[in-house]
């Protein structure tokens, strides 16, 4: 039988530790990195369905933009949150879960879809601290966010007689208005466009920053975020408060009247007409009656909402109150219909459809204007300052590295800013601690090659080291070592038959490999031999 010597035996074993352990992160990653989904809704990506268009005009404006892949929890790091924007456009995953406490102060081990409490507890945290967040979602994983304030995505397709007919049913139109618009035959009908029930109204708190602003401004430049309402001829801020949004495969959203929230109540601004109706059970056909049963599963001829903004407190002041727009479709700033004019010439892509003109980034340039622009004090200016932020942490990055570097950051953030997390952390690091310490070998005492040969008189601790044997040895074989120049790796792996050539005493080798007892006088004649052993010897310490 082939003997396996220790160190062989130790590689082997911390080559199956660490493979067992690469293989249970693989197995945790994979769930976590998709690598053949196709990512979509990215502030950085330049396709027909990303948000790239929005955020190179942003930056062009002066503004600052970034992104949050880890986790929302950062938020609670941004010194002034009121120069600041959130936006969530298309959640594509669900978050982990991980032990949490929940409202009730118990521990949970399971979270809601999209965000974890306590990430849901940033956001809203950064919300009172006058921060805005734009929420665009309609099948992602945005719920436990709105649920947590009143309002929750549908999931369900919407289908309304308002939509683009020059495209497909899929385009639906709405507007920012206390009434739904209409239809006039083919297209919207301009009598039913009305104003935006908050930002339109002279002289309140609510008032757009760009309808308070009466000075004169001598360039489109020095109108800054309130430059599309620049009008050169008088050069005066003229704002139109009408915003008529197109939509593109839209959910809807559903408001709880009555829920208990931080924030305050979910204000609905926008609506489909009365004729829309929802397709409950995903079949692409709307079955709707009186009642809603096996037969007839959907809903239908209702007034659904699509828009809601919900606001630290029911006055929804302009410019110091922080705010959440949820909007019920995650494709309402993507480059095809935010840059409608470039989409249709190619910029993103061959296309057969023709997206018309809408009011997207016109809406989109004027929420950034509400929350960034303070148009009261003595330092009133419209100048853009501030960041915009975009949470691309729920989009899947399709790459290995990328999306491991995600996962990485976010479970770095996870255990220092969540409480359980860095209890949980504290208590790991403390057992493990603790088994280090227990398993550790307390190391000999310090021996010198002399320390055992003592022969002065009125020593009466000399015959304490006879009954150690096996110091004796330990220090004879330390002996052996100093003297043939050896290192303590050499000695170790020193074959027996090589020590015995090195002793060459037959005392000392019985003594060295035999294991046996020895009487008080056999181990005064072996410390006489260790002490002559190797005289004239030179002595080579290591």
């Amino acid at each position: 039988m082939v003997k396996i010597s220790k160190k062989v035996r130790r590689a082997g074993l911390l080559a199956g530790f660490y493979g067992v352990l690469i293989l249970l992160l693989l197995t945790v990653v994979s769930s976590y990195i998709e690598l053949e989904n196709v990512k979509q809704l990215s502030a950085y990506d330049d396709g027909w369905d990303d948000l790239s268009a929005f955020r190179n005009e942003l930056n062009g404006m002066g503004l600052d933009t970034g992104s949050v892949v880890s986790s929302p929890l950062l938020l609670s790091e941004i010194q002034d949150p009121s120069q600041t924007v959130f936006i969530i456009a298309g959640m594509e995953r669900d978050t982990f879960s991980f032990p949490h406490f929940d409202d009730d102060g118990f521990i949970s081990f399971s979270d809601e879809d999209g965000y974890s409490s306590a990430e849901v507890e940033a956001i809203i945290d950064f919300v009172k601290a006058n921060g805005t967040v734009i929420v665009m979602d309609d099948f992602g994983y945005s719920s436990s966010l709105g649920e947590s304030l009143g309002v929750s995505f549908s999931g369900n397709a919407l289908f309304d007689t308002v939509y683009e007919h020059s495209l497909d049913y899929n385009y639906v139109w709405t507007c920012i208005q206390d009434n739904p618009c209409g239809m006039d035959n083919d297209t919207i009908d301009t009598a039913s466009l009305g104003i935006h029930p908050t930002w339109a109204i002279e002289n309140t708190r609510s008032a757009h920053p760009c309808l308070s602003w009466d000075q004169p401004v001598a360039t489109k430049e020095a109108a800054g975020l309130c430059a599309q309402h620049w009008n050169p001829s008088t050069g005066l801020i003229e704002y139109n408060g009408t915003y008529q949004l197109l939509l593109n495969g839209p959910s809807t959203l559903e408001i709880e009247i009555g829920k208990k929230s931080p924030l305050a109540t979910p204000n609905v601004q926008a609506n489909s007409s009365r004729e829309a109706a929802l397709d409950v059970n995903g079949d692409g056909e709307i079955w709707a009656g009186d009642e809603q049963n096996a037969e007839t599963p959907d809903i239908a001829n209702q007034n659904f909402p699509l828009y809601a903004e919900v606001c630290e407190t029911t006055k929804c002041k302009a410019g110091s109150e922080g705010r959440i727009i949820f909007v019920a479709d995650g494709s309402l700033l993507s480059n095809a219909l935010y840059d409608y004019s470039g989409f249709n010439r190619g910029d993103y892509g061959e296309t057969t459809k023709l997206i018309p003109i809408n009011d997207n980034r016109k809406w989109a340039i004027d929420l950034i204007a509400m929350a960034l622009i303070d148009a009261e004090g003595e330092d009133a200016t419209l100048e853009a300052q501030g960041q915009v932020l975009f949470d691309e942490s729920r989009h899947p990055q399709n790459a290995l590295v990328g999306d491991g570097y995600n996962m990485v950051y976010f479970l770095l953030v996870y255990f220092t800013s969540e409480a359980m997390a860095m209890l949980l952390l504290f208590l790991a690091l403390f057992v493990t601690f603790e088994a280090v310490l227990i398993k550790k070998v307390d190391p000999e005492p310090w021996r010198h090659v002399f320390s055992i040969i003592y022969y002065g008189f009125g020593d009466a601790h000399r015959y304490g080291f006879y009954a150690e044997p096996k110091k004796i040895k330990q220090v004879f074989l330390s002996k052996i070592r100093n003297i043939n120049g050896l290192t303590r790796e050499e000695f170790d792996s020193m074959p027996a038959r090589e020590l015995q050539s090195l002793i060459k005493d037959p005392v000392l080798e019985k003594f060295v490999f035999e294991k046996r007892q020895y009487s008080l006088e056999q181990m005064v004649t072996i410390v006489k031999r260790v002490k002559a052993w190797g005289a004239g010897s030179k002595r080579v310490v290591v």
